[in-house]
């Protein structure tokens, strides 16, 4: 691993496991807005009711599950900023016998990551007793969570596919448009996720924290996007020079076959 990938690494753990983010926004649960005191935090008034989210009291069911939540967004986080977009550029611009193996264990990695991800996800769904999946961002976990089981499938489809007939298939473009979705959908995800908890009011993420991973996020799917660019325009020239050696060759050999008869 470079040391780029190393910073970015770090500087998503620091955006979702920074300890000053993701306490109660006004210090003394005693001064909560949930409890009757100060509003002055971000969460004084989320709409929820006087010291609950949706009747049901966050501040007390969290208090002893900060790493848990911690753990589900720093596992989201690095499987769709850091090791999903990476996996992909791998395919993009890499060009070593192997590679598509090389893309496939990587992204059976990250699957591994949000699976673990999703897992906590679950849990806090079923453990918490109002309905999260009233809100965007539990629902789209689990869409992204179905898309990508079949990712795998349409993966080696492509490959026995092309390995056969040397060109792409339809399993081909579902591949690759699948893994575009959802990998832009993880990443826009996350950012739901930032909301959902300041709708809480507890675990609020820091305006610059906010900010920072959407400039992390942003700029690895912009990189994602670069590299898809290129490797498509790379793709039309190799063909186009495929098809101009087929055409020269085709024309010398009806260039003999004249001059023989």
């Amino acid at each position: 691993m470079d040391f780029s990938t190393a910073g970015i690494l770090l500087c998503i753990v620091s955006v979702v496991f920074a300890d000053d983010g993701y306490g109660p926004p006004w210090g003394n649960p005693e001064n909560s807005p949930w409890n009757g005191g100060g509003g002055g935090g971000r969460g004084g008034n989320n709409g929820f009711g006087n010291g609950q989210f949706g009747g049901f009291n966050f501040q007390s069911f969290l208090g002893s599950r900060q790493k848990i939540l911690i753990a589900h967004g720093v596992l989201a986080a690095l499987a769709f900023v850091i090791f999903f977009p990476i996996g992909a550029i791998i395919i993009r611009l890499a060009s070593f016998p192997g590679v598509w193996l090389v893309h496939g264990l990587f992204q059976i990695f990250a699957y591994l990551v949000y699976i673990a991800a999703f897992g906590i996800g679950v849990w806090m769904v079923n453990n918490i007793p109002i309905n999260l999946l009233d809100h965007y961002h539990p629902v789209i976990g689990i869409v992204v969570f179905v898309l990508l089981f079949f990712q795998p499938i349409l993966g080696f489809i492509h490959h026995s596919q092309f390995r056969k007939y040397s060109r792409r298939t339809v399993w081909s473009y579902g591949h690759l448009w699948l893994g575009r979705i959802v990998i832009t959908l993880g990443i826009i995800n996350g950012g739901l996720g930032m909301l959902l908890a300041t709708e809480t009011g507890y675990f609020v993420p820091s305006r610059g924290q906010m900010i920072a991973y959407g400039v992390v996020a942003g700029a690895m799917w912009l990189l994602y996007v670069v590299a898809a660019v290129i490797g498509e325009a790379r793709r039309s020239r190799s063909r186009k020079a495929e098809q101009t050696g087929k055409e020269r060759y085709a024309y010398d050999t009806r260039e003999q076959h004249v001059y023989r008869h």
